[in-house]
């Protein structure tokens, strides 16, 4: 039997089966999205080889794509706010909580076991301008003024969405750093506190420095999913009103599917493919962590 596993032919093999569900489902793909990026094309007829005109078209002549990409990135700056500072603290406070610390850990992990799509039709109740929760609590503390229709108004749009997606995978990267905080050996937190260290101190001088793997690994998962965020702003706003929540990944659906501008809509997958590959690369070199030895 550990001959026939040594075996080069053997080998491939095993792999073979797995090798071409992978060459069929990303890298053919990926080079025909390019191709068809070329083109233009809306499936009906043969693709027409045009060149870069598709790029040049976005650039220069599409006006809601400059918006998309300002939208999208924003909707990821939002996203890293309102989730990695809140999700570390958290993460830090609940691991010092003798009592009910699994029922909280649960609790704040149960909304990334939902869809997004049920997710926003939640946050869609929430945010209602009559009955929702959000501009109740308002009527409530005597805020009349702030009430608002979140997800039809041009200035919370976008943001209201941010807080939905936030909500929801809020408690994934705090299990992530409840995860790396609990990978510090005991010793270092026992004598820091002998020192008479604060737990502020701690956490900023402790604890920090040593999940920083934890909080890059968060961080470039943060910025891939929200470059290509789709599910949660198509059922919640649909990129409206006026295109003010319309992000690169909804401005391609619609192109593509909407429109049946297949080629324009590849062009823009293509640019949204370089985006997340240059971003997550500016990351990782970004965010530096040195060695710790124990």
């Amino acid at each position: 039997m550990d001959k026939m596993l040594r075996n080069p032919y053997t080998i491939a093999l095993f792999i073979a089966p797995a090798f071409l569900l992978f060459l069929f489902v990303i890298p053919i793909p990926i080079f025909q999205t390019f191709y068809y990026s070329l083109t233009e094309w809306n499936v009906i007829s043969e693709p027409q080889w045009i060149g870069l005109e598709n790029f040049q078209q976005l650039f220069t002549r599409d006006p809601y794509f400059i918006k998309a990409i300002s939208n999208t990135f924003i909707f990821a700056l939002g996203s890293f706010i309102l989730q990695i500072p809140f999700a570390f603290l958290v993460a830090n406070i609940l691991l010092n909580v003798r009592r009910f610390a699994g029922v909280f850990r649960s609790v704040f992990f149960f909304p990334c076991l939902l869809s997004a799509t049920a997710v926003s039709l939640l946050w869609r109740f929430i945010y209602h301008p009559n009955m929702g929760l959000v501009n109740s609590a308002l009527v409530f503390l005597s805020l009349e003024d702030f009430t608002t229709s979140w997800l039809s108004n041009q200035n919370t749009a976008l943001f209201a969405v941010i807080v939905s997606v936030a909500w929801q995978w809020f408690g994934y990267h705090m299990v992530i750093f409840m995860t790396g905080t609990s990978s510090i050996p005991n010793e270092l937190f026992e004598s820091v506190k002998l020192e008479g260290a604060s737990w502020g101190q701690t956490v900023r001088y402790i604890t920090y420095p040593l999940t920083k793997p934890f909080i890059k690994i968060s961080t470039v998962l943060i910025t891939a999913s929200s470059i290509k965020a789709f599910d949660s702003i198509y059922v919640l706003t649909g990129g409206g009103p006026n295109n003010a929540s319309t992000v690169l990944a909804l401005q391609m659906y619609n192109r593509a599917f909407k429109q049946m501008k297949y080629g324009y809509g590849s062009a823009i997958s293509v640019l949204l493919m370089i985006s997340a590959i240059v971003l997550v690369y500016i990351l990782e070199k970004a965010i530096k962590i040195e060695e710790v030895v124990y």
